[in-house]
């Protein structure tokens, strides 16, 4: 019983340090929400568009033969798609920590779940513990109740037997405690007499 009340209070310690985990992933989900959207405004495209617009770009400077006013142009825009890219890097990064946070949340729940389902099943066997214990009580006070009951019983059969015994010894002549003598009840003829 001691030892299913000592895994109940680590359960409760256990279910303690989760909840307060699942709120610190609940605090960091909202912040990590919030910066993403300011983040989604400030770049508007995804890292992924980008990039494909980024190898075209290379691809065209590499391959076309253009003017050198031209030229510099496309790299001004490749710096400015750089700059885009790395602000769309840190949106996707950001994206995949709130991923892992989402995922470290939802463990959080399963485990506080699992936790509470544990806890009930030790608070279920401290109460059948103690409702068999309970039980043994109660069987124990039935058969001391029922002892009592047939010793005043025995006694009050001893007490009748013995008052009987009073109010039947003047007719019973020459009775001892091994029984009735024979001849005091019934006279005994001789065959012939």
């Amino acid at each position: 019983m001691d030892g299913v009340e000592k895994r109940k209070e680590e359960l409760f310690g256990k279910l303690k340090g989760a909840a307060s985990r699942l709120r610190h992933k609940i605090h960091e989900e909202s912040f990590l929400r919030k910066v993403l959207e300011e983040k989604r405004k400030e770049c508007g495209l995804n890292a992924r568009e980008l990039r494909k617009r980024r190898s075209r770009l290379e691809f065209r400077i590499a391959t076309e033969a253009t003017s050198l006013a031209k030229e510099r142009e496309m790299m001004k825009a490749m710096k400015l798609l750089e700059a885009e890219l790395v602000k769309a890097s840190e949106f996707e990064k950001l994206e995949r920590k709130l991923h892992l946070v989402l995922g470290d949340i939802r463990a959080a729940e399963s485990e506080i779940t699992q936790t509470r389902k544990d806890i009930e099943a030790a608070k279920e066997e401290i109460r059948k513990g103690r409702e068999s214990v309970r039980e043994k009580a109660r069987e124990e006070r039935e058969k001391e109740w029922q002892e009592r009951k047939r010793a005043q019983l025995m006694a009050r059969k001893a007490q009748r037997d013995e008052e009987t015994r009073k109010e039947v010894a003047p007719y019973m002549g020459s009775v001892d405690d091994s029984g009735v003598d024979l001849g005091s009840i019934a006279v005994i003829k001789k065959k012939g007499q």
